[in-house]
């Protein structure tokens, strides 16, 4: 790879990255050039309806009806600043991405290492990554030391990932082990990372791309249109029939003409985009009063017209946190506490849960310490506190089993140990397996060697907790017409277990992989009868709401984060919540301020239900 892209495990020279950036461009994830305001009103006068309203006030103008002329055009202007100022909100969801990338970087630059502005990256930079910091371009890893990722804003998932060089055997980027994603941060451990790719290249990019790109036509714009093409077809018919009938009885040609034009002028429904807007916020304050704040009043009629809600699993149907469910025994929850309390470094997420549910004991000091090593998957402590001198060690199951001898509770078997955990974690929980050995006096840690002859104590399980309004609400959803789907970034067996445990009703189910497999035709053949998709990026969840639309299928987008806002912006009626991402809140049409989808459907029922399908 480093050959590949010309570079070294020193970087690349100063001149060398300066030509690249020069012939490149800038790591900018929001590179487009919005339009000029002048081109925006010009292309909201070409719609049918507006184009209509135009020429009648004209018409009123030079017929000598200035009361007309001036109502007609003042309705035209507020009609078209509504627009303009909606488009313009858009645009501040793909400016708002801007603020989820770092500002500066290391990067070694021959023999030197140098702070240099994010922006100033390029393809073969080596960069190097410590906790706390926000990954600044997509890249592979050269090096690393049990570094651990967020990833929630690409995938949504609040689980660390482990991150380590070499290959890797995954067919999504979610699934990349040796890949680090621009605007994700490193929650622990340190890495030198290549840089791959850099602004709309990366997996940010896209998003980005997908938010400044115009927003496919609403149901209900799309029913506004074909009102408005109707009018203009039955008034330059009539007209036309009228004025021929005229000039056939032999009429004069100016009175012909006049009449004509009164007829049109008496047949364009210059009120209605005032009546429209006028029922719109009407709906508007019915449904803020159920919490739910509309920021386009048009997806009033969406979210009433809609017969399809997909929604991310994370923060909708979840807690999007992690909880600790449950452990074998209070003493497996103690040792783990002893663990994660006793270790230096900043606490995972996972440690935060335990020490949630057990505070560290108290009486115990800690004497040595094995961290977190990717190779391992494991981390210890040396403690000694009751008469004691425990080696305490949790990590990932299998890593721990390894390493044991015998365990506590009954027989040590670790094939059914290992069952056990995987049966578990197709239940969509996190295990961790927690074990112990005494130290004799004078005996230390002086590396991972000493994690040997332990005994296996039981298991740690973690989950983000199913809400509990949420089978509810889906249920009461699904009485007013409206079918859930599921569309989530984690693994297939997760998004399964979910719904069971949820009792929602799904047929079928999709991952990430056979999506790109397939072609626009084949989505859009699939997606009425499949209600779950696993594993799916960014971009696809934006294809699965295009791919419904191509069914004339009336969608709306329920979700919570970055990586949502394509699906967000792509639906006729996207939805997020008052404490979802800043980029989440600025694609949305509608905000819900309680964090439940009991909220949505009493708003619908409130606000989106009188409006007319189209």
């Amino acid at each position: 790879m480093l050959a590949r892209l010309g570079s070294g495990r020193q970087g690349l020279a100063v001149a060398e990255a300066a030509r690249r950036l020069a012939a490149d461009g800038r790591n900018a994830v929001a590179e487009h050039v919005p339009a000029a305001i002048g081109r925006k009103i010009l292309r909201r006068m070409a719609e049918p309806l507006i184009a209509i309203l135009i020429v009648a006030g004209l018409v009123s103008g030079l017929t000598g009806d200035w009361p007309g002329f001036g109502i007609i055009l003042g309705i035209v202007a507020v009609s078209v600043a509504m627009d303009v100022m909606q488009e313009h909100r858009a645009e501040q969801a793909a400016a708002a991405l801007r603020e989820s990338v770092a500002v500066r970087a290391t990067v070694r630059q021959g023999d030197r290492v140098e702070g240099v502005p994010v922006e100033s990256l390029v393809v073969g930079d080596v960069v190097e990554l410590a906790a706390g910091a926000l990954v600044p371009a997509d890249g592979v890893l050269l090096e690393s030391q049990g570094l651990q990722v967020n990833e929630s804003l690409l995938t949504g998932e609040p689980y660390p990932v482990a991150k380590r060089p070499g290959t890797s055997g995954g067919a999504t980027p979610a699934e990349a082990t040796n890949a680090v994603f621009s605007g994700t941060a490193v929650v622990a451990g340190a890495a030198t990372m290549l840089v791959v790719a850099t602004g709309p290249a990366t997996r940010l990019g896209g998003v980005a791309a997908a938010l400044a790109a115009r927003r496919p036509a609403t149901a209900f714009e799309r029913g506004l249109r074909g009102l408005g093409l109707l009018i203009l077809r039955l008034t330059v018919f009539l007209v036309l029939f009228v004025l021929l009938a005229h000039l056939a009885f032999h009429r004069p040609p100016l009175e012909s003409f006049l009449f004509a034009v009164a007829l049109a002028v008496g047949l364009t429904p210059e009120l209605l985009p005032m009546v429209t807007t006028v029922t719109l916020s009407r709906g508007a304050m019915r449904m803020a009063a159920k919490q739910v704040v509309v920021k386009r009043l048009a997806a009033i009629h969406d979210l009433g017209a809609m017969d399809v809600l997909c929604t991310d699993k994370t923060g909708t149907l979840t807690e999007a946190r992690i909880a600790l469910a449950d452990a074998t025994s209070p003493r497996v929850l103690r040792m783990a506490a002893l663990n994660a309390g006793l270790a230096s470094g900043v606490p995972t997420a996972l440690d935060a849960a335990i020490l949630a549910a057990q505070p560290v004991p108290a009486g115990w000091r800690l004497l040595a310490e094995a961290p977190f090593g990717f190779e391992r998957r494991r981390s210890s402590v040396l403690a000694e506190g009751e008469g004691q001198r425990l080696l305490v060690v949790k990590g990932a199951p299998e890593a721990v089993l390894a390493a044991c001898t015998a365990a506590e509770a009954g027989p040590f078997d670790r094939a059914a140990l290992l069952g056990a955990a995987e049966a578990r974690g197709a239940e969509g929980l996190r295990l961790l397996g927690v074990a112990v050995r005494a130290m004799p006096e004078g005996e230390t840690v002086d590396g991972p060697e000493a994690e040997r002859d332990l005994t296996f104590l039981g298991f740690c399980a973690f989950l983000d907790p199913p809400k509990r309004s949420a089978a509810a609400a889906v249920a009461r959803l699904a009485g007013l017409g409206i079918r859930t789907k599921v569309v989530s970034g984690d693994a297939a067996p997760v998004v399964r277990h979910l719904v069971q445990a949820l009792g929602i009703p799904a047929e079928g189910l999709l991952t990430g992989e056979e999506i790109a497999a397939m072609d626009d035709h084949a989505l859009a053949a699939r997606v009425g009868a499949v209600d779950l998709y696993a594993r799916v990026s960014p971009d696809q969840k934006r294809q699965i709401l295009l791919a419904l639309k191509a069914r004339a299928t009336r969608s709306a987008s329920s979700a919570t984060g970055i990586n949502d806002a394509p699906a967000i912006h792509a639906a006729d009626a996207g939805i997020s919540v008052q404490e979802a991402t800043d980029v989440a809140r600025a694609a949305a049409d509608l905000i819900l301020l309680a964090p439940d989808l009991g909220v949505l459907a009493e708003g619908w029922r409130k606000g989106g239900a009188p409006m007319p399908t189209s």
